[in-house]
């Protein structure tokens, strides 16, 4: 039972132990560069408000007097 146990725990060492992760901003050329365009779009678009709807839907039922 011990055996079994130690060979299980042993095998899955073995194949956890993956290829490691690196950041897209590294692998991929041009990452970088368009992940700051686009945080900079963002930040412009959070500059300007936005416009409300004069003929908004009610969601609460006018008060009875």
């Amino acid at each position: 039972m011990k055996l079994q146990a130690l060979t299980l725990l042993a095998a899955f060492a073995v194949l956890h132990t993956g290829c490691e992760m690196h950041p897209a901003s590294e692998t991929i050329p041009g990452y970088a560069e368009k992940m700051k365009e686009k945080k900079a779009q963002a930040q412009e678009e959070a500059q300007h408000s936005e416009a409300a709807d004069p003929n908004a839907p009610s969601y609460f039922p006018p008060k009875a007097p």
